[in-house]
């Protein structure tokens, strides 16, 4: 699930790193996406500590009768200089994957690295509900639907052609993601 939305989305800000709040809709946003997510059944609740993903967790707490446990590695891409600035482009954001020194931003290989170790022992049997972010989201789906490949062309192509709208839930099946909600 990403993470409800925020007045930095609205302003199409990259939030990156920067610990920005849910905004009023945001949280109606995630009480709304509780009615659904508690039809699926989830044993635990995992998510990125940042907190505009720890308040979409927090909110979902009560309805699922879960403790959220919160993991750094969840966090947002860290988009360095661009962090805090409008999204003007694609072909500017897709530089930071490419050119990340000149952004002083992290790597697609620090990246991958912090979603494999993540996922190294997580519990594919186990019904688990993930709250992060847009851009981590497109680093979990494309890990795991490849199985952990690490091809940045290829990436990008995924990255683009995936939207993760605000408060979105997908499930991961048969090694595929489909939307929930």
């Amino acid at each position: 699930m990403r993470h409800g939305e925020t007045d930095w989305n609205l302003e199409n800000k990259i939030q990156g790193q920067v610990d920005v709040p849910l905004n009023d809709t945001g949280r109606i946003q995630v009480v709304t996406a509780a009615q659904k997510i508690a039809q699926l059944r989830i044993h635990r609740i995992v998510s990125s500590d940042l907190l505009r993903a720890a308040e979409t967790a927090k909110i979902l707490e009560w309805p699922l009768w879960l403790t959220v446990e919160y993991d750094a590695r969840l966090r947002e891409w860290d988009f360095g200089d661009l962090n805090t600035a409008k999204l003007t482009s694609v072909a500017t954001f897709a530089s930071v994957l490419t050119e990340y020194q000149k952004y002083n931003a992290e790597s697609i290989d620090s990246v991958f690295t912090r979603v494999a170790t993540f996922f190294d022992k997580f519990d594919m049997n186990q019904n688990t509900l993930i709250v992060s972010h847009g851009g981590l989201m497109r680093v979990m789906m494309y890990y795991l639907e490849t199985g952990g490949k690490n091809n940045i062309d290829d990436f990008i192509k995924f990255g683009f052609s995936t939207h993760i709208g605000n408060a979105q839930v997908f499930a991961f099946k048969n090694k595929k993601f489909e939307l929930v909600r």
